[in-house]
């Protein structure tokens, strides 16, 4: 061997065993600059809120800003597109929600799959509430299934945005019980809210704030919720399964990024998400508006709990016979 060759052989000896002592690589480095998480919903709806405390608590537990992007329309179709279709580097997350898992089963045309995402970690699952007019001579989940179907078809409940969670669960209920109840849409919950108190709708479901607010007001009974167990601010108040209305899903939130972002980053990530929901913010963030922890304990667990949640909105979306444009 010359003793060029001898030289070459050497350093790409030295070289080939420096690349491979490198313990820090990309993946581990991350993140090294401020990341983002894309909200298909104006500010200011509970869970775009939720995220924002997440966010900040991530960013203390990365070492990097965390910034809120809202992309609101078109039933957080837009923010699922961008996010579906950006770099899988782990520097964009899309705060997944039972609409954008829901809208493969709602709209003709979607811009993205549900598989174009890995879910990362859980955020919370909302409490609904089952809001029912003062007119209406009930105050339980039960009685006022008899008082439905005593009533039965004449019976109008309220929702806004088709397909939206309101909509499905009352539609759940009347597929789960046998009951004929009748729809009316709304733009939003303000006028639906009006006419729940004047009698004209009898019934609707809404988050657990909004129902304590209309409690508070005394413009409406909450005769269920959906909690596991009963809620501290209303401790008299049954819960769906103690009124004998089961199978009744309740909508959820939570985080995910492109499908094919790197495993390791991805585990960075939940971490950071879980940190951010067990800190003692969130957590009271969660009490008070009578939302509860998501039951997964990692990103595998996480997808199978959409999957399962899926088959509960598809029970309740397939009687409306929806196909919207």
């Amino acid at each position: 061997m010359t003793k060029n060759a001898f030289r070459r052989r050497a350093i790409a000896s030295l070289l080939l065993a420096t690349l491979l002592t490198q313990t820090p690589t990309w993946a581990e480095e991350f993140p090294s600059r401020p990341l983002r998480i894309v909200v298909g919903f104006a500010p200011g709806v509970g869970m775009e809120v939720s995220t924002r405390l997440l966010a900040e608590q991530m960013g203390k537990e990365l070492g990097q800003p965390v910034i809120v992007e809202n992309k609101p329309g078109a039933a957080t179709m837009i923010a699922a597109a961008q996010v579906a279709a950006a770099a899988k580097d782990g520097y964009t997350l899309l705060m997944l929600n039972n609409q954008t898992a829901n809208n493969v089963l709602l709209y003709k045309k979607v811009p993205y799959k549900n598989s174009d995402f890995t879910p990362v970690a859980g955020g919370g699952v909302v409490s609904m509430v089952m809001a029912v007019s003062k007119t209406v001579p009930v105050t339980t989940g039960r009685e006022f299934l008899k008082y439905a179907k005593d009533n039965d078809g004449k019976l109008f409940y309220g929702y806004w945005g088709a397909g939206g969670s309101p909509h499905l669960l009352a539609a759940r209920l009347a597929s789960s019980t046998g009951l004929t109840l009748q729809g009316v849409g709304y733009k939003d919950a303000g006028p639906a809210t009006a006419d729940l108190a004047s009698g004209r709708i009898q019934l609707f479901f809404t988050s657990v704030t909004h129902g304590l607010s209309m409690l508070k007001a005394g413009t409406a009974n909450i005769v269920a919720v959906g909690t596991p167990e009963r809620l501290p601010s209303m401790p008299n108040v049954p819960t769906f399964s103690e009124s004998g209305i089961d199978g009744m899903p309740n909508p959820w939130w939570g985080y995910g990024v492109p499908v094919g972002t790197p495993p390791a980053v991805i585990q960075k990530l939940e971490q950071a998400i879980k940190a951010a929901v067990e800190s003692p913010r969130y957590q009271a963030m969660l009490a008070s508006t009578g939302s509860i922890p998501m039951p997964v304990s990692s990103p595998a667990k996480f997808q199978e709990f959409i999957e399962k949640d899926q088959e509960k909105w598809a029970a309740a979306i397939r009687p409306l016979k929806l196909e919207l444009d």
